[in-house]
């Protein structure tokens, strides 16, 4: 008969373990299975804090820590009911379940609302699909970024970013690739260094005003400038956009430079050509109607002198002929005149070759330095180092040389006259760029002032005193550039003194080679 436990004294208590004594293995049956499953549910929170501690990026991790306490507490009822089948420590059993009933209502009352946000989180088909999504839009904005750079590294414009200061200094930050060869500056001795460190003093004097202008009146600013270059002398035309931050301030402009050099020299050829025009007409009909009477007021003289030959008394002679001498000198330099006057407009008489305008300048060179050499003026050559063939008349290129050769040492006699101690050296380059041949001569004068820089190729100007210049050499140099394909213009150097460009298309080598076995 079995004993009931309610009819025993509070001593007498058995552990509720010793009820199942007729039966081991159900005895074994319920400790095992409390025991593991304690066991289990102490080691699942430890690797749901380990997963959530690893994976910052979980939408709701204090979840997993709410589960983490409430699997916790069932594996310490587990764990309690095993004990108690031995002990009779009831109060922290109950305890224990209380604890692990409040963790579980918790959970439960926290979990129900919280269930539709969990249901509305993307599914892992759902996420894959997002993350193939946004590599695509990635890689399409990298494509469209290469597609862009691309576009900025080919083209034609200077493209720079100058960061302004809040000092109200500048600081460039990124050019392209067109602004690195146009003036010659490579983007990464630029980057994020201060303006005054990397681009020339006399460039950066010109283009500070209108980038402080812009970046105070927070307004695009358009200007025009011009300086000799690593690509020769440029002109280029920029417009300066301000870049506004959050704070209202300007932070960067945003330039682009566009090289119009040819536009410009394109248009001087335009007006140049409009001048000839209209002069050489002029010049055409004044050089025939001028040519007739200065040929028989020669024929004449030559008559009177050969009269008065046989006349008395000697010294009559001797007067006569002297004033004969005269009279010849002065048709002869009006003759010379109106040759020169017939051939403004430029067009090459008589036959043409390809002949090496090298060997052309060095023949102009060594006349002009034997004529100036004793005036102490020096004249050097920096020589290519190959032919430079061209079409024309080797006659007409040297005579164009001496006439610029001549307006050089004009130049540096002024200035010797208000600076003795001025350098009397002209010096003469001759290069190949761009398919053109290049030649260039440069005086240590005083420059061309800009006001008379478009002006100086006009037939018949001068700015020499009366009688000392017929205002027809620098055209007539421009007159045998245009009719060899090229052309001339003229700029002031940074280091003082005005550079003479003459620029001649360039024939192809072995025209000049054949030329020259013909002659040999």
């Amino acid at each position: 008969m079995a004993l009931d436990p309610l009819l025993l004294p509070a001593p007498l208590l058995l552990p509720p373990g010793l009820c199942t004594l007729v039966d081991p293995d159900l005895i074994w049956l319920h400790l095992i299975s409390d025991v593991a499953t304690g066991l289990a549910y102490l080691s699942i929170p430890a690797a749901l804090m380990v997963f959530a501690l690893r994976r910052r990026d979980l939408a709701y991790p204090w979840v997993f820590a709410l589960f983490a306490a409430f699997i916790i507490a069932c594996g310490a009822t587990h764990l309690m009911h095993a004990w108690t089948m031995f002990t009779p420590a009831y109060e922290a059993e109950g305890l224990i379940k209380a604890i692990t009933a409040a963790v579980s209502v918790t959970t439960a009352i926290v979990l129900w609302p919280l269930l539709p946000r969990l249901l509305a989180l993307p599914s892992p088909e759902a996420m894959a699909r997002e993350v193939d999504e946004r590599r695509a839009a990635e890689a399409r904005a990298l494509a469209s970024e290469a597609r862009s750079a691309a576009f900025i590294a080919h083209l034609a414009e200077a493209l720079f970013v100058i960061r302004v200061l809040p000092d109200g200094g500048f600081q460039a930050e990124t050019v392209n690739p067109a602004f690195e060869r146009l003036f010659g500056i490579s983007g990464d001795a630029m980057r994020h260094k201060p303006i005054e460190t990397v681009v020339p003093a006399a460039l950066l004097a010109a283009a500070l005003p209108h980038w402080r202008q812009a970046a105070a009146e927070r307004q695009p600013a358009e200007y025009v400038m011009e300086a000799e270059t690593p690509a020769g002398w440029r002109v280029w035309q920029t417009v300066l956009v301000p870049m506004v931050g959050p704070d209202g301030q300007v932070e960067r402009l945003l330039g682009s430079a566009r090289d119009i050099t040819m536009t410009r020299r394109l248009q001087a050829d335009l007006l140049q050509s409009a001048k000839l025009a209209t002069v050489g007409t002029m010049c055409a009909g004044l050089a025939h109607e001028t040519s007739q009477p200065l040929n028989a007021a020669i024929l004449w003289l030559r008559n009177a002198r050969a009269a008065a030959d046989g006349m008395q008394p000697e010294t009559q002679v001797a007067r006569l002929n002297t004033a004969f001498g005269v009279v010849e000198g002065q048709l002869r330099r009006a003759g010379d005149l109106v040759a020169r006057i017939r051939a403004l407009p430029g067009e090459e008489a008589g036959a043409t070759h390809v002949f090496d305008a090298t060997r052309t300048a060095e023949a102009a060179i060594r006349t002009a330095a034997g004529q100036y050499g004793p005036e102490g003026i020096e004249i050097a050559l920096r020589n290519h180092p190959d032919p430079l063939p061209v079409r024309g008349a080797p006659a007409r290129l040297e005579q164009a040389l001496l006439q610029l050769l001549a307006n050089a040492r004009d130049a540096v006699q002024d200035r010797r006259a208000s600076d003795p101690a001025s350098s009397g050296q002209i010096s003469v380059t001759l290069r190949e760029e761009a398919g053109e041949a290049v030649v260039e001569v440069q005086d240590a004068g005083t420059g061309v002032p800009e006001a008379l820089r478009d002006a100086i190729f006009d037939p018949f100007f001068t700015t020499r005193d009366p009688g000392h210049g017929s205002g027809l050499g620098l055209p007539l140099a421009a007159a045998v550039a245009r009719g060899m394909g090229g052309r001339i213009y003229c700029h002031n150097a940074p280091e003082g003194g005005a550079v003479f460009t003459m620029r001649l298309a360039l024939a192809p080598l072995s025209c000049l080679l054949t030329t020259e076995e013909a002659r040999n």
